[in-house]
């Protein structure tokens, strides 16, 4: 299993910023960072209590790469936050190229600090990933997505970047990502109705405070599609093997799916 570090595999929360037009510039900014510093400390307790199942997918992902990349290749990190997740599971293989992309600044700041010295090609883009994957055909032999393709709100949105991810893929490339998934027929109403008592106790790590805003995000931004949704979108998208290779336990989960061009 890869190592990963204190400050690894970044979660999906927005940095909320001060829109109320109020304010100097420089107070604007340091309630921004104050505010990026509240959430990457939820992170980090996630992270460190494995709340969020991180250390099985970073090792997942390795056994992939080992077991499908023995030739140099180029990996895309759709919002790859600080890049740290990429920075241990990379490590020792024959990646050339790797491109992160996401639209929290700060975090980009501290993924170009972590790659600083690894010995292959980087480029992060502060970017949206529906935007910068549909730009890049034929650009990458793994691309990885974690947390952040479910905040799409629509199963067309969602087809729309299947789509684009598997333009991008070169012939033979694979696609993985992690995602909310909810139980067939099941509606997002029902998905959050009875979600917020599992969530509480698989986050028993959080103060009452930190997850009730966490609790705010997923409540206003996840939109969770079943494991047969994800699975059908693969096989419109045109890719020839989709399925589900990773799912957390218990009733509300999260699960993996590979998608093989």
């Amino acid at each position: 299993m890869p190592h990963i570090p204190a400050a690894s595999l970044w979660y999906d929360m927005p940095l909320e910023t001060n829109t109320s037009g109020t304010g100097s510039d420089s107070q604007s900014e340091a309630d921004q960072l104050s505010f990026f510093r509240y959430e990457w400390g939820i992170y980090l307790k996630l992270v460190r209590s494995n709340a969020m199942n991180h250390l099985d997918i970073a090792a997942l992902l390795r056994q992939l790469i080992d077991s499908r990349l023995n030739l140099p290749f180029s990996f895309i990190d759709l919002a790859c936050g600080d890049s740290s997740l990429a920075h241990s599971i990379l490590d020792g293989t024959q990646v050339y190229s790797y491109i992160g992309i996401d639209l929290n600044r700060r975090a980009l700041d501290l993924a170009s600090d972590i790659m600083k010295d690894v010995p292959y090609d980087v480029t992060h883009f502060e970017e949206d990933m529906v935007t910068a994957i549909e730009s890049r055909p034929d650009s990458a032999d793994m691309i990885w997505c974690g947390f952040s393709i479910h905040h799409l709100k629509t199963p067309p949105q969602k087809q729309e970047m299947l789509d684009a991810i598997y333009r991008a893929l070169n012939p033979g490339g694979f696609f993985v990502c992690f995602e909310p998934t909810c139980h067939a027929d099941e509606t997002r109403d029902s998905f959050i109705t009875r979600g917020q008592e599992q969530v509480r106790e698989r986050f028993s790590v959080l103060s009452d405070e930190e997850f009730a805003h966490m609790w705010d995000h997923i409540r206003a931004h996840d939109y969770p599609e079943s494991s047969a949704t994800w699975l059908a979108m693969g096989e419109t998208a045109g890719f020839s093997q989709s399925r589900e290779i990773f799912r957390m336990p218990g009733e509300l989960f999260c699960a993996a799916y590979l998608f093989e061009k």
